[in-house]
């Protein structure tokens, strides 16, 4: 059994959808996005850099699996070194308040440290 709609509801509906682009994403949500991602690959970062540590100071020779964390550490380090460059640039974009710049400074602080970290991980 199918449902038809009225006219007017139909109408309405092309309306809106002819109004919005495909491609519009709100400026904001995609500084929004970069933080949420951001602080989700911090986490995973710190908890894989302690399981790094615990893993090479557990016994004299390291076990095979802290080449796979050294790896793993790198990448999710690029990963927020690319998220806080497209926050960087959507804030520069949609010319954002200063407390939104204090922001994605102390996230590139945290990254720049983080990615020096993951680097001298040996």
């Amino acid at each position: 059994m199918t449902a038809t709609l009225s006219p007017t509801i139909t109408a309405a509906v092309a309306a809106t959808v002819s109004t919005v682009p495909a491609a519009a994403i709100d400026a904001k949500a995609i500084l929004d996005w970069c933080f949420v991602i951001g602080s989700l690959d911090l986490a995973v970062f710190g908890f894989v850099y302690s399981v790094y540590a615990t893993a090479m100071f557990a016994s004299p020779t390291p076990p095979p699996i802290v080449n796979l964390l050294r790896w793993f550490a790198r990448v999710l380090a690029g990963v927020l070194v690319v998220l806080t460059g497209l926050a960087g640039f959507t804030c520069y974009e949609i010319t954002a308040p200063w407390q939104a710049w204090i922001v994605v400074s102390c996230l590139a602080a945290v990254v720049i440290f983080s990615a020096i970290l993951a680097f001298k991980m040996d």
